[in-house]
């Protein structure tokens, strides 16, 4: 029996490119121009890098609802601790059974489209396995790549932030905790949401002062500069003396150690530029060097 022309893989290419021209014909008139996108990049790098992620999975919350309440009883405490200090890192506030709930559908799915294509003869068997695997291995690597981001930019803003506590400091005589106040009010970003959190939870009652808070912070996220200016503010509460020197020497520490990241990031950079370099330079010409010898060789064993 002869083989119909319009098989699978021609009916999902075509449907393709017939999606991608109407989403490009619906964009297109509707593009940015250079400067708003420039504007655009500039907007997001100092804006949270985790608070939009974080209103994806509150609008996810109202379809994976009923998966989720059930998984909040039978969720097990090691997983659930562990996905909580995973959230908390990314900045994410979402509760565990959500993230399960969503890594089980995106399974599911996948799992569902490469049956269905095995089915059809037009995939091996073997990827059926890597679909029931992809799906939490996708959503667990996602949740990682925000809390590595994340982390990174408080780290490259805690500098500016830590000088400017030191400026209000040193010109006005205030504590520690009112200069951290006037900073993190009129500035944006990653680490000034972030220690905003941590002055309005240890301005409840019955709750750890804000040294304890931000040591806690460090911990969870794995950031010594916040440990030391837990002790800046210790010290501040403790013995009521100025810190406005001890808060200059923490920003030039961060600096330092910021300047020594970049250095090193940039000698790795080197390294790797060389591996395609080599193989994508180097090889080729050395193989065109010694063509008309390797080719006399083949002659002369043949």
């Amino acid at each position: 029996m002869p083989t119909l022309p319009w098989d699978l893989p021609i009916l999902a290419g075509a449907a393709g490119l017939a999606v991608a021209a109407a989403a490009l014909a619906a964009v297109w008139p509707h593009r940015p121009t250079a400067e708003e996108w420039l504007r655009f990049r500039s907007m997001r790098r100092v804006s949270s890098a985790a608070t939009r992620p974080g209103r994806g999975w509150a609008r996810a919350g109202r379809v994976l609802g009923i998966p989720g309440r059930y998984l909040q009883r039978h969720l097990p405490i090691s997983a659930r601790v562990t996905l909580s200090g995973l959230l908390a890192r990314a900045g994410i506030g979402a509760p565990p059974e959500l993230v399960v709930s969503y890594a089980i559908l995106l399974t599911v799915g996948l799992t569902v489209a490469t049956v269905t294509l095995v089915l059809a003869e037009q995939l091996p068997p073997g990827l059926v396995f890597m679909a029931l695997v992809a799906g939490p291995l996708a959503v667990g690597g996602r949740l990682m790549q925000i809390a590595s981001r994340r982390r990174r930019v408080i780290e490259d803003q805690l500098p500016i932030l830590v000088d400017l506590m030191a400026l209000e400091q040193g010109g006005g005589g205030v504590g520690a905790r009112t200069a951290i106040e006037l900073v993190v009010n009129r500035v944006e970003g990653e680490a000034a949401l972030l220690l905003r959190e941590c002055l309005t939870a240890s301005a409840t009652a019955g709750t750890p002062p804000l040294d304890r808070q931000l040591e806690t912070v460090s911990d969870q996220l794995g950031i010594p500069a916040l440990a030391a200016l837990a002790a800046v503010v210790r010290i501040q509460r403790e013995e009521g003396v100025s810190t406005a020197s001890p808060l200059g020497q923490v920003a030039r520490g961060l600096r330092d150690r910021q300047r020594d990241e970049l250095m090193a990031r940039g000698r790795r950079a080197l390294v790797a530029m060389l591996l395609p370099v080599a193989l994508c330079i180097l090889l080729p010409f050395v193989i065109i060097i010694l063509y008309p010898a390797l080719a006399r060789l083949s002659t002369a064993f043949s």
